[in-house]
């Protein structure tokens, strides 16, 4: 798992390139686009990306930091939305979670060959 704070790094995450251009036009999505208005927003108001690996176990996702597995459980049992970014051979589920008036909140991201129980969860939520 990788728990991801800047757009920046969402950029250099190991995502198949279709999963990730879908998954960068949903984050820039709320500031039309505009990616230096969405870094100063995940700035200021802690803004994550949590991304469950396709090697990642239910073991691995218990063993987290109390932080990120308290913004995992929220975003799983709370989400505005959760989506499937397709892909031909990799598709992933996404899931945002607003946590705060502010906006803050974090996203949740997988592969739909993952066999946790987040991301089974998470494909049954799919829109």
């Amino acid at each position: 798992m990788k728990v991801v704070k800047s757009i920046t790094e969402v950029e250099q995450l190991e995502l198949p390139m279709p999963v990730k251009e879908q998954l960068m036009h949903q984050l820039l999505l709320p500031w039309s686009g505009d990616r230096y208005e969405a870094e100063k927003f995940w700035e200021e108001v802690s803004t994550c990306l949590i991304l469950i690996e396709r090697s990642d176990t239910d073991h691995d996702l218990a063993d987290v930091d109390e932080e990120t597995n308290v913004l995992l459980s929220y975003a799983l049992e709370n989400p505005e939305f959760v989506i499937l970014l397709p892909d031909d051979l990799d598709p992933h589920v996404m899931a945002l979670c607003v946590h705060a008036d502010d906006g803050s909140g974090s996203y949740v991201v997988g592969s739909t060959s993952n066999e946790t129980q987040a991301i089974k969860t998470l494909k049954v939520m799919a829109e």
